[in-house]
């Protein structure tokens, strides 16, 4: 689905779907790669700052002309490090990762 501004409702429900699906994985990949809690995952990544920013990230990609999939790989990607920057500077051993491109 191509979306343009203002989303439409349909297009605002499959945005919505899309970035959950972009979070779920993104959990599921902490969980099984790292053992990180599920719940604290969901809450931090369900946040409304951090849907915000994943949608306007996989937006973003879908409009630098990336697939669907590799829009929310990148959105994803995105997020994960964002997390995993934000627990390095909790922990006093913060290393930004720096975005490729």
């Amino acid at each position: 689905m191509r979306y343009g501004a203002p989303l439409t409702p349909a297009q605002a429900e499959q945005l919505g779907k899309d970035v959950g699906m972009i979070v779920a994985f993104s959990v599921k990949a902490l969980n099984h790669m790292h053992g990180t809690n599920i719940d604290r995952l969901m809450r931090t990544f369900t946040s409304s700052n951090a849907l915000e920013v994943t949608a306007a990230r996989y937006l973003k990609a879908l409009e630098d002309g990336h697939t669907p999939g590799e829009a929310a790989g990148r959105a994803g990607t995105a997020l994960v490090r964002d997390w995993a920057d934000a627990v390095l500077e909790a922990s006093g051993t913060a290393q930004p990762h720096k975005e490729s491109k």
